[in-house]
């Protein structure tokens, strides 16, 4: 994993992953201008109210922008709804076969791109925190950006091994503020990962 900016604010990751999700889904952009930026839980309201991901976005302070290629892939968690009883990471899932011809459970913008050997740079972003115990043996967790991520790996031998695929944004210093990362990830409170 390549670090191409270190200490992204928060505004700046919100505002980036909200692009690229409204962009996607046909959704208006929020009025950024008016948000508590200095609040967790106050951005965590404004981006219920937009239909936007809560928690995580809002959770770091900071951010690392960083460049991702096939192996830091393999190094993430991704949901265990998507393949359960399963390993949640990538490189085991693949190493087990479960990979093997997988595709979205929905219609999607991005596959058939992947699939045609597009990689994302920073107008698409992934989202992604340290794991927390619960997803070792993973390095990184893909907060957002978990179908990509997969269908990058199901898909591998379209991809030279060092290209960057993503660009994306790792949460690196947590909110102590943030309800959400007090109640779901005090885990990752504990510990300032970089």
């Amino acid at each position: 994993m390549r670090v191409q900016k270190q200490d992204v604010e928060r505004r700046v990751v919100v505002e980036a992953y909200a692009k690229y999700d409204c962009a996607k889904t046909g959704r208006p952009l929020p009025n950024f201008a008016k948000w508590d930026w200095l609040r967790a839980d106050a951005i965590d309201e404004e981006m219920c109210r937009a239909k936007l991901k809560v928690g995580i976005p809002a959770g770091y302070l900071l951010w690392d922008e960083v460049e991702l290629a096939m192996d830091d892939l393999r190094e993430c968690a991704v949901s265990g709804g998507i393949f359960p009883n399963k390993p949640r990471k990538l490189g085991l899932l693949e190493n087990e076969g479960h990979l093997v011809n997988w595709e979205p459970d929905r219609k999607t913008v991005w596959f058939d791109s992947i699939k045609s050997g597009k990689t994302f740079d920073e107008s698409a972003p992934m989202l992604l925190r340290p794991a927390v115990s619960a997803e070792s043996p993973s390095r990184w967790y893909v907060e957002d950006g978990s179908g990509r991520a997969i269908a990058y790996v199901a898909n591998q031998h379209i991809f030279e091994p060092s290209t960057t695929l993503a660009i994306a944004y790792l949460g690196r210093k947590p909110d102590s503020q943030s309800s959400f990362m007090r109640k779901i990830f005090p885990e990752l409170l504990r510990t300032e990962n970089h």
